[in-house]
């Protein structure tokens, strides 16, 4: 296959992380600047042609593409100004049980109203897990028996940790967060592109929520980490892929999911902003790919 006569099909995917959410919509809010910049499109959601989250990053990949009047709804500005003014609302789950469960859901329901699953125009892959069958459970436009399901209770699936919140139940379905079956959904991208679009060239935009270490780096954090070697393995292997994985390190904030403080949300964006900055070289072979291949 040669990959520079055809444009590529851009796929994000987005990983779960509760606050530290924040981290990849400071680097996806970078991206749209530098793609702005090089005239390859108005938005980064223009040029998204499915896009994949779990958990916290199933809240952003739905906001990256909910539509309203043939517009999309929110910014990634928007999405950043609600992780970082309405983060302590959303994640902090130090609140009795009852009341943790609400704040999300309530801010849910509130910003993505009565839009349906089928409402959305783009293709996507909310990540959840079905507690029955003990399997990853994906919501996308494949699944049109779910098309009346509204995007808010999707969402709530895909983000009920358990201990936090109950599980969301849909049909015969009990579904809780998607972090237990894959919070890196990158590899769950990649299967879905090739379904919609096969024998098509990707671009694969891979985003953590910040490399997890000492303690915390448990068989979850194994797992994202051996989904980001695969995905390494496969792009060198296959010349139909070109890959990217934004990491990063967290330097100065506490790694809790749900340590939502503003103190600690403002280390967060710091954390980002020095990832960023200390990537320049990264991000502009990202542009010069993108170029090549548009």
């Amino acid at each position: 296959m040669q990959i520079n006569k055809r444009k590529l099909k851009v796929i994000v995917s987005i990983d779960g992380g509760g606050i530290r959410g924040v981290l990849p919509l400071l680097i996806l809010n970078h991206i749209e600047t530098l793609i702005k910049q090089n005239d390859l499109g108005d938005s980064l959601s223009s040029n998204i042609d499915l896009i994949a989250g779990t958990s916290t990053g199933a809240i952003i990949s739905a906001g990256l593409i909910v539509k309203e009047d043939n517009k999309n709804l929110y910014s990634i500005d928007d999405l950043l100004a609600l992780y970082t003014l309405r983060g302590p609302q959303l994640f902090n789950l130090s609140s009795p049980s009852n009341e943790k469960s609400e704040g999300l859901r309530l801010v849910l329901k509130r910003r993505f109203k009565d839009i349906l699953l089928s409402d959305l125009e783009s293709h996507y892959a909310f990540v959840s897990y079905d507690k029955t069958t003990k399997l990853p459970f994906v919501f996308g436009r494949n699944r049109s028996e779910l098309s009346t399901v509204a995007l808010s209770t999707a969402l709530a699936a895909c983000s009920a940790v358990p201990g936090y919140f109950s599980p969301v139940k849909i049909n015969e379905l009990e579904l809780i967060d998607g972090i237990m079956a894959a919070k890196n959904p990158s590899e769950i991208a990649f299967n879905h592109s090739k379904t919609y679009y096969p024998d098509e060239a990707y671009l694969l935009l891979s985003f953590g929520t910040g490399q997890l270490t000492g303690e915390m780096y448990d068989d979850i954090e194994k797992d994202v980490d051996a989904v980001d070697h695969l995905l390494i393995e496969t792009a060198k292997s296959n010349d139909n892929l070109i890959y990217y994985r934004f990491q990063p390190d967290i330097l100065t904030a506490m790694p809790q999911m749900d340590n939502a403080t503003p103190e600690n949300i403002e280390k967060l964006v710091a954390d980002g902003k020095s990832y960023i900055d200390q990537n320049k070289a990264l991000f502009e072979r990202l542009i010069m790919d993108w170029k090549k291949h548009k």
